[in-house]
């Protein structure tokens, strides 16, 4: 959840990016979410060629390499940023380390830190398999997608990473395709059960957002601040905006990675 350092071309093509993308709110329907529960899904029989454990299969993988630039902890090319040997999350103040921003489940040790990280991502590839194919969809032929599904697992709420692959069937029956469809999907998964977007709340002691949302509302925030000014604060418009910029940009860094392996 840490933001890069961003060009002036970037901007311009994020901008753009967003305009399209965003061309689609207003005709948006809520979308009815598959059930958030954190539980395993019983009797999973996932039967596929291993292409996608392939994917996480160790820390040198294409979907580790994805996910660690996602978080701003490595470059394309697998060097390490400063990002990944510590780093504070923005969005709830715990100690990050390693190729996932690690939520300090492996301690102040960086190969528990990695080890952890492979270990839970793998055990959700059953999961995340199982609720494509409900949708019709076969996850090998969308591997792009399917480490989006897996980044929104490490990123987000679990019920975020569940939700992603029914939005996803939804942004491609709208007709979106490639990033634009990844990118429209991952904003909608994170509609909560009463289909409001939900990226965060308000801490009532403190009178503050907290997570994603807080991170746009903190009015040093400048690059969100200047982005969402136009839309009143907690509005749908401005939920869906301070959403799509954070995704873009970690959709955009999976895609750099998926170019540079092709």
């Amino acid at each position: 959840m840490n933001r890069p350092l961003l060009g002036i071309v970037w901007d311009l093509l994020s901008t753009l990016l967003l305009t399209i993308v965003g061309t689609f709110i207003a005709s948006a329907p809520s979308i009815n979410l598959l059930s958030s529960g954190v539980g395993f899904i019983s009797g999973i029989s996932a039967s596929y060629s291993g292409r996608l454990d392939s994917l996480f299969a160790n820390n040198s993988s294409v979907g580790v390499l994805a996910i660690c630039v996602a978080e701003g902890n490595c470059q394309i090319d697998g060097s390490k940023t400063k990002n990944y040997f510590q780093n504070i999350d923005p969005g709830n103040g715990l100690i990050n380390r390693g190729w996932c921003s690690d939520q300090g489940r492996g301690g102040s040790n960086l190969a528990n830190a990695d080890a952890g990280c492979l270990s839970r991502t793998k055990s959700r590839i059953p999961r995340l398999f199982e609720r494509m194919k409900r949708v019709g969809l076969n996850p090998e032929q969308y591997e792009e997608a399917f480490v989006n599904a897996a980044d929104l697992w490490n990123q987000a709420s679990p019920r975020v990473s569940d939700a992603f692959p029914t939005t996803f069937r939804a942004a491609l029956n709208r007709g979106l395709q490639g990033k634009e469809a990844i990118l429209w999907a991952r904003v909608e998964a994170f509609r909560d059960d009463s289909g409001e977007l939900s990226a965060g709340n308000i801490n009532l002691q403190r009178g503050v957002y907290i997570g994603l949302f807080g991170i746009c509302a903190n009015p040093q925030n400048t690059y969100y601040q200047t982005r969402l000014q136009t839309y009143p604060l907690m509005s749908e418009r401005w939920r869906w905006s301070c959403i799509a910029l954070d995704q873009n940009r970690r959709v955009e860094a999976i895609q750099r990675v998926f170019v540079s392996i092709q």
